[in-house]
């Protein structure tokens, strides 16, 4: 049994490991830590080999769900801050989430620990505060669940070449008798927390002749993170790192002229660092790394 444990924890270990982050320039972390409220959703795209997995089969960039629940010195009832400071004994003034991870369980950590990290934030609509209260109280007391136990084979699937496999059928094979360590990954703790007070995440329409258009909850373990981008349920902040209100009269997209970015790499909405080469102003003309027009209509 002890060799089951350390093998799990390797095999955790393994999945768990990050690689480099990557700086996305729409991704601005003050500005996400300045917007968030109690109770949203932050959706986070991950960078470790089970995070991967996850974006495979729901072909989405999304690998991660995690709820916030604010700063211990916002909180009110007394009985969740004993709770949280059983888990979390750092600055009463930190920015604290609470998520699901692999090998941890329901844990509460800073949010600054998704600095580095592309976030966006889901915020969940028309819910009052008793209702996002009882969401709060309701993740915070299942803080210290979930931990992973010496299940060797619910891990099996992320080894497995889901790959070769439609989408429809990725989704359908990694969710199939999904232990605890698969819902570990998924987002289904946040849905747990919503379905508290039946908020669904991602409802499921169900069309008949009789009744018409009916919305009906789904199961929390099957939710994945990219559904609660998608859910009709949730509005979503798309990086605030401008405050469009005061620039409302403004043109603040550069759709017209010339300079068109016409790098090697041009992943979407990544910051990238300028040519070495300076522009050169010729005939009134600025040239430099502008594409085959060379800067020129």
């Amino acid at each position: 049994m002890h060799i089951m444990k350390k093998l799990v924890g390797a095999i955790i270990h393994w999945l768990m490991r990050t690689n480099e982050a990557k700086e996305h320039g729409l991704s601005d972390f003050e500005k996400v830590r300045f917007e968030l409220k109690a109770c949203d959703v932050l959706l986070i795209d991950g960078r470790g080999h089970a995070d991967k997995v996850i974006q495979s089969i729901s072909q989405s960039r999304w690998s991660h769900a995690a709820l916030y629940i604010g700063r211990l010195l916002d909180i009110e009832d007394q009985d969740l801050k004993t709770i949280i400071q059983h888990f979390y004994t750092g600055p009463k003034d930190t920015p604290l989430i609470v998520e699901s991870r692999l090998g941890d369980g329901i844990c509460v950590r800073p949010l600054q620990q998704y600095e580095h990290e592309h976030i966006r934030i889901c915020r969940p609509k028309s819910l009052s505060k008793k209702e996002a209260n009882q969401v709060i109280r309701f993740a915070i007391n299942r803080l210290g669940s979930y931990k992973s136990g010496a299940n060797i084979f619910d891990l099996v699937r992320f080894f497995v070449p889901l790959g070769m496999l439609s989408p429809s059928w990725r989704r359908r094979a990694f969710l199939h008798w999904a232990g605890r360590n698969t819902k570990n990954v998924t987002a289904a703790f946040v849905a747990e927390c919503f379905g508290f007070i039946q908020f669904p995440v991602y409802p499921l329409v169900k069309t008949s002749s009789e009744q018409g258009v009916q919305l009906l909850r789904r199961h929390p373990k099957l939710c994945l993170p990219y559904e609660i981008d998608l859910s009709p349920n949730f509005e979503i902040i798309k990086y605030p790192f401008i405050d469009f209100q005061i620039h409302e009269d403004e043109r603040l997209i550069p759709w017209k002229g010339s300079g068109i970015f016409s790098g090697v790499d041009q992943n979407s909405a990544l910051a990238y660092k300028p040519s070495v080469k300076p522009l050169v102003r010729r005939n009134n003309v600025e040239e430099g790394n502008f594409g085959s027009s060379g800067g020129k209509e």
